[in-house]
């Protein structure tokens, strides 16, 4: 097995003389493993090593125990070791993601701190600095599905990287099976996390419940689907290449996150094609690629073949507008400094343009009870004109924006209200608020504040409505 690992460092490229590598070490038997495989490998292969545990705090003192049998595992080798705790369980509420996430968010916090503080070290050396972690081709195979399931394309199907950024995984070229025969042989002990058999989490119930189906169909099942993902990193390197020579042609940078792409005989590529290049070129604009999806992707081609004026938002802040046989794809959710947006509303009656919607509003006296048809739908509200006390703003959010629930005051805050409403991250920026200070009167298309609502008291009107800009 130390072979084949090592074979398959060397193929991907994975260290060389020279560096330093942080392996994460947890105490289960798969990071058990790649430390010793790395220990041996290292006498060899030319790098450095040291250990990095971190402690969750989700399973009391089983989980300082494992902290306790990693620092012995390594000490024994005489190799430094870190631990780092974290609070995932609080993060998780703190984020309105799940505790699999938090604790994921929480491990590459910590190595990519490691990884920097050995920075300065290895370069002096020559070297790099990498974090080993000890996914292999089970969890592979647990990933694709897991991708599959969630909604995916090309890249995600292709699972698990060998290398991201420096990030490496020499034992996704071996199984579970074959990481306890090794253990076994070396007659080395590791920890067993029991939360890894509550299916209450997606990956713990793939694995579980879905994963031993599949072997009873073919033992082969998992060594199959990681020869598929080998095929679709081939493929997806392929289609990374073609796309950025499109975008080498049909693309130019105008300025911070502002492009341009001409779509003059754009559509008589393959549409595939067409979706890939579109995916890439939100991915330069926003500068990720996490939150982007095939839906976005056909949203923009739509945009491209239709009208021009036409403008649409994307995430991360940025807009899309058909302008004369140009893709133009652009900031807007934060101004210059990085702020957000405030647009303020005067006057009694006017109207305001922002992120692609007019706001128009007026103030007039409250009509008499029989008179009363107070507005209904999502995006035209009525307010206690009254009670407002400062200069409103047509905005997006801000730290500190809060609702008032009820008649009795009771707040509560708009990073909250986004998460009980399960409004992704990459929208929150795009929704337009009116506002009293940190006061959301309304959330365009959710809710209003109790605090402002029409009462037998009301004696002057707000109404406003929002609509989308004209071409």
């Amino acid at each position: 097995m130390l072979k084949k690992i090592a074979a398959y460092m060397q193929k991907y490229q994975m260290v060389k003389a020279g560096d330093h590598i942080c392996v994460g070490v947890s105490g289960g038997a798969d990071s058990v493993c790649l430390f010793l495989v790395l220990e041996e490998l290292r006498h060899t292969m030319g790098f450095s090593l040291s250990v990095i545990h971190i402690e969750h705090g989700i399973r009391g003192m089983e989980s300082l125990d494992d902290m306790c049998f990693v620092k012995r595992l390594a000490e024994s080798y005489g190799v430094l070791f870190v631990s780092k705790s974290y609070p995932v369980e609080e993060m998780a509420k703190e984020q309105g993601i799940s505790v699999e996430e938090a604790g994921r968010a929480a491990r590459y916090e910590a190595f990519e701190e490691e990884r920097k503080r050995f920075g300065l070290i290895c370069n002096t050396q020559g070297g790099a600095v990498k974090t080993a972690v000890a996914h292999h081709g089970d969890d592979n195979a647990e990933t694709m599905l897991f991708h599959l399931c969630r909604g995916s394309g090309l890249d995600g199907l292709a699972g698990i990287r060998p290398v991201r950024g420096a990030i490496i995984r020499p034992l996704l070229c071996v199984t579970r099976k074959e990481i306890e025969y090794f253990l076994k042989e070396q007659k080395q002990e590791y920890c067993t996390d029991a939360t890894n058999s509550d299916i209450r989490y997606s990956r713990n119930r793939i694995r579980n419940c879905i994963m031993p189906q599949l072997a009873a169909i073919n033992e082969a099942s998992t060594a199959h689907m990681n020869l598929l993902a080998q095929d679709l990193l081939e493929i997806s390197a392929f289609l990374r290449r073609e796309v950025d020579k499109v975008l080498e042609e049909r693309m130019e940078k105008k300025g911070e996150r502002t492009f341009c792409f001409q779509t003059e005989g754009f559509f008589e590529y393959p549409s595939f094609l067409q979706k890939q290049v579109m995916l890439g070129l939100m991915e330069k604009a926003c500068g990720s690629r996490k939150d982007i999806t095939r839906e976005h992707a056909v949203s923009l081609l739509s945009l491209a073949c239709g009208q021009t004026g036409r403008r649409i938002s994307l995430p991360y802040g940025i807009a899309a507008e058909n302008s004369y046989g140009l893709l133009l794809l652009f900031p807007y959710a934060k101004d210059e400094k990085g702020e957000s947006i405030r647009i303020p509303i005067e006057g009694i009656w006017g109207e305001k343009q922002a992120l692609g919607s007019v706001l128009r509003y007026r103030v007039f006296p409250m009509p008499v009870k029989k008179d009363v048809k107070i507005p209904k739908n999502l995006y035209t509200k009525w307010f206690d004109y009254d009670k407002i006390k400062n200069r409103l703003y047509l905005r997006t959010r801000e730290p500190g924006d809060y609702f008032v629930l009820d008649s009795e005051g009771h707040r509560q805050k708009l990073k909250d209200y986004w998460i009980n409403e399960k409004v992704p991250k990459s929208r929150r920026d795009e929704i337009l608020l009116l506002a009293d200070g940190h006061h959301v009167l309304w959330a365009a298309g959710y809710r209003i504040s109790a605090y402002y609502k029409i009462t037998e008291h009301t004696k002057r009107v707000l109404e406003v409505q929002l609509m989308e800009e004209e071409a």
